[in-house]
């Protein structure tokens, strides 16, 4: 059953790219493909120069490991959360499974390492997929990198960045925190 998705409404998110800022992004996902009529923004020849990564399909044009530096952008190793497949299918997600801009391309801005031995993320590397995302035009950019707490400190480079994002068009939707309950006080 749909839940989020509304199949009368003429919006579908043609045109729109979407930076899932996360733990990585499956490009050959059958529920991530675009219609044959779809006119995209990000064309394969048309990736701007002095990007890191590649282009993947015409769904997922481009995408980038930030964390282990190269071009493998799916959620492995032990224990793989795929929250990152999860949050772009939520939004983006195209076949029997529908998502919120199903027409949508998806940037896969990988921050996590799939080396076990690292399970967290840092400012830096997710600095450098928000720059990114900036330079590939993304309409929309989503973190929900999770924390216990969050905060915000608007002279941070974290907070200039989203606010760069911001001022180039960007709608920036990010999850403070992903821990706790309500009746913890949080």
């Amino acid at each position: 059953k749909d839940v989020w998705y509304d199949k009368d409404s003429p919006y579908k998110g043609e045109g729109m790219v979407i930076a899932i800022i996360d733990s990585g992004v499956d490009p050959d996902h059958k529920d991530f493909v675009l219609s044959d009529e779809t006119d995209t923004k990000i064309k394969k020849d048309e990736l701007p120069e002095g990007l890191k990564g590649k282009f993947f399909t015409d769904k997922v044009p481009y995408g980038f490991n930030y964390y282990d530096q190269n071009n493998e952008i799916l959620d492995l190793g032990p224990g793989a959360s795929e929250h990152g497949m999860h949050v772009a299918g939520t939004a983006a997600a195209n076949g029997e499974i529908k998502g919120v801009a199903p027409e949508a391309q998806v940037l896969a801005m990988k921050v996590f390492s799939n080396d076990p031995k690292y399970a967290t993320t840092f400012d830096d590397i997710y600095l450098e997929a928000i720059e990114e995302a900036i330079k590939l035009e993304a309409d929309v950019l989503n973190m929900s990198l999770g924390a216990s707490a969050a905060f915000s400190n608007a002279e941070s480079a974290v907070d200039i960045s989203i606010t760069n994002a911001v001022n180039n068009g960007i709608v920036c939707s990010i999850s403070p925190g992903n821990s706790g309950y309500t009746y913890y006080g949080w």
